[in-house]
């Protein structure tokens, strides 16, 4: 047998036991959602103040691969951060997760993690996207603006308040420790009833006027409609310029709802010398659901939910997956009757901009009539969750009926981060048309996807 002959057997027999290989995947088992929450400190000096960017990913929305140690996954996270037209921040990084094996419940368990930045004084847009490392196609991304100030250094300030979900002693390993205490970030602020709501926060300038004597520490927490539902007092020494200040408090003894805590320390005649406040959110189905929650807002529903009943009610919140964020989500989901839903809905919307979702909706009929496939709606598939969250494209470029290639559509924005495109291909005859390329940046991309197009059946 000559040697070309034998060099060839012998990279088929590697390609085959590649192939096994990859096939031993652990698929994800449902969308990544992707959390953030930021807490602003004090920074390095009086012009600065330290932002932690706190994130966390579903762990299961990850594709895990198996390997000697059981089965690895990893969500692949780009971090960016421009002031005006200038990039700030720019960065990449691997947060990895393992699974022992595949038989045990990894539903409900998130990666959670913490990128810290120096800022100056200003306003940042900064956006964090998350993707499956396994998979490109499964992602999620967030945007939000930043504003910094660092702390007054001539009067008493106080950091964000940070909810964890834990606060123990802190080792040198771990990322998250801060003042010798190891804090776990609970993003999002949301607390079942088996929880117990951690907060820290820092407070500063305390000794400007000399005054050392005792303060008094207050954490009080309200209901939607602003009603006291719990408050309690600890004494603080005043032993330093500044102060940790940590408190918890267990979440079942409060109902469902969205509740505000307020942190304040009072000098010795109990006036306010700082306070901090932050919203949160408990899901206690015990208790059932605080009724301020029905008060938020106008007292009447919105015109186009006052027939509504339930099933058509929860059709919409379906609808609106791409526009409700995930706590307004989960406390959808805590709602029963039909005269509570219509008022939570109501206000989710009463929360975005006039004609909001007149819009939204618009595009969901649209889509709905047009892209529905094989018993799937229109507003599930990928041409209409584009055609929902960036509207209608200004050109359709179609190849329905090419010879030499599966049918694909090419969508063009040109208003969008200078000009994009989404491309769609017919992966199956017959199947529906999925995203295999865009050029925006947060979205799926593959340069070779024409290749695809060109594999024809």
């Amino acid at each position: 047998m000559n040697t070309p002959r034998l060099l060839l057997i012998a990279a088929l027999l590697i390609a085959a036991g590649s192939g096994t290989a990859r096939a031993q995947t652990y698929p994800a088992k449902e969308r990544m959602r992707l959390m953030l929450d930021i807490a602003r400190f004090r920074g390095a000096d009086d012009s600065t103040a330290l932002v932690e960017f706190h994130y966390s990913i579903n762990r299961d929305a990850l594709t895990f691969l198996h390997d000697s140690a059981g089965w690895g996954g990893a969500a692949d996270l780009l971090l960016t951060g421009k002031s005006g037209d200038s990039l700030i921040i720019a960065d990449r990084w691997l947060v990895p997760a393992r699974l022992t094996d595949t038989a045990g419940d990894r539903k409900g368990m998130n990666l959670v993690g913490l990128y810290p930045v120096q800022f100056r004084a200003g306003i940042f847009d900064v956006r964090l996207v998350a993707r499956d490392r396994a998979n490109a196609g499964i992602r999620d991304s967030i945007s939000v603006r930043v504003p910094v100030t660092p702390p007054p250094a001539d009067r008493p300030a106080m950091s964000d308040i940070e909810f964890a979900a834990s606060i123990k002693p802190g080792t040198k390993e771990s990322p998250f420790t801060k003042n010798t205490l190891d804090v776990i970030p609970n993003v999002g602020g949301m607390y079942d009833e088996a929880q117990v709501c951690y907060f820290y926060l820092e407070a500063y300038n305390l000794l400007l006027t000399g005054d050392r004597s005792d303060m008094t520490m207050t954490t009080t927490v309200y209901d939607a409609v602003g009603k006291e539902v719990l408050k309690r007092e600890r004494q603080k020494k005043r032993v330093g310029e500044s102060a940790v200040l940590v408190d918890q408090f267990a979440a079942n003894r409060l109902k469902s709802g969205t509740y505000s805590l307020t942190v304040a320390l009072l000098d010795t005649t109990k006036h306010p010398l700082v306070q901090a406040s932050r919203k949160f959110y408990v899901f206690n189905p015990t208790l059932g659901v605080d009724s301020t929650l029905l008060s938020l807002g106008s007292s009447l529903p919105l015109a186009v939910y006052s027939t509504m009943e339930e099933p058509e009610l929860d059709r919409d919140f379906k609808w609106s997956r791409y526009e409700i964020t995930d706590p307004e989500q989960a406390q959808y989901r805590q709602l029963k009757g039909a005269d509570v839903k219509r008022k939570f809905l109501s206000d989710v919307w009463r929360r975005r901009p006039p004609g909001a979702r007149e819009l939204y909706m618009a595009r969901v009929e649209y889509v709905n009539q047009n892209f529905g496939m094989l018993g799937r709606e229109g507003y599930r598939t990928d041409r209409g969750r584009v055609y929902i969250v960036y509207g209608p494209p200004d050109d359709i470029e179609r190849h329905p009926n090419e010879s030499d290639t599966k049918p694909y559509e090419i969508w063009t924005y040109n208003s969008i981060q200078g000009g994009v495109e989404f491309d769609f291909l017919q992966k199956v005859q017959g199947s529906d048309y999925e995203l295999v390329n865009s050029t925006v940046r947060s979205e799926l991309h593959d340069d070779t996807w024409m290749q695809q197009a060109q594999q024809v059946n």
